[in-house]
């Protein structure tokens, strides 16, 4: 039985991995969707919490100590957007625990980069800015969407039922774990197969072509930024053979 770590992107939580968890279960996958200090269920946390703490490594720590507690071995490591950082650093912890790693429509950090760095090529200068700020002048998180539209148009959602259930569930992004920096250099980690799954979205064809150059698997999937909510059923396809691997 193939075993597979799904870990959300920012402003989401591991409710958003609800539809292709389900089919992965159904296929006979074991599957866990933590989610990460701060957001979604853990939300309430930030009351008792200095956002300043709640940093890429704190969420690096819940997933590695997610996989030492359940014994997991064998993972089938998953990180959409921003949770391409993370499961970089999981990676760097214990690549011993790890078949494969895919990162869905993740960002691909190299040594000493932060997700804000990442993004200025797709966002901007701006971004990096407005998480500075955020963090020196403001409460520290990022705001989530304020509408079901603003949902629809920054993660390619349309189907009403979906856009409700995104938009009632997103919280606001931590942004010191924005601005922190994921450190590399275990030679174990390299030589895990990665994959790159997405790339349909404005800004991360450079991204799979870069995966492409460095000999990654790579699944196109002409989706939004949220391929696990649109295209459940084709990214579980697309996880399952790689757990086949």
């Amino acid at each position: 039985m193939r075993t597979y770590v799904l870990v959300h992107g920012a402003w989401h939580g591991g409710w958003c991995w609800k539809k292709t968890a389900l089919l992965l279960r159904g296929a006979g996958a074991e599957v866990f969707t933590p989610t990460l200090t701060g957001m979604g269920e853990r939300a309430h946390l930030n009351d008792r919490l200095d956002p300043a703490q709640i940093t890429l490594d704190v969420h690096i720590q819940d997933i590695v100590q997610l996989m030492r507690y359940e014994g997991l071995e064998d993972v089938v490591l998953v990180g959409h957007a921003y949770a391409g950082m993370v499961i970089t650093g999981v990676s760097e912890v214990c690549p011993e625990r790890i078949a494969h790693m895919v990162y869905l429509n993740g960002v691909i950090p190299s040594d000493g980069e932060s997700m804000a760095d990442q993004l200025i090529p797709v966002r901007g200068e701006e971004f990096a800015a407005w998480v500075r700020d955020q963090i020196e002048n403001g409460d520290g998180f990022l705001p989530a969407p304020a509408s079901v539209e603003e949902v629809g148009r920054r993660w390619g959602i349309t189907d009403p039922e979906d856009l409700a259930w995104v938009g009632a569930n997103v919280t606001p992004q931590p942004a010191a774990a924005m601005a922190s920096p994921v450190r590399m250099g275990n030679p174990k980690a390299a030589k895990i197969p990665k994959n790159f799954v997405g790339g349909g979205e404005s800004g991360f064809d450079s991204v799979a072509e870069r995966a492409r150059q460095a000999g990654w698997g790579v699944y196109p999937v002409d989706s939004g930024h949220d391929t696990m909510i649109t295209h459940a059923s084709e990214l579980a396809d697309i996880l399952i053979q790689i757990g086949s691997e």
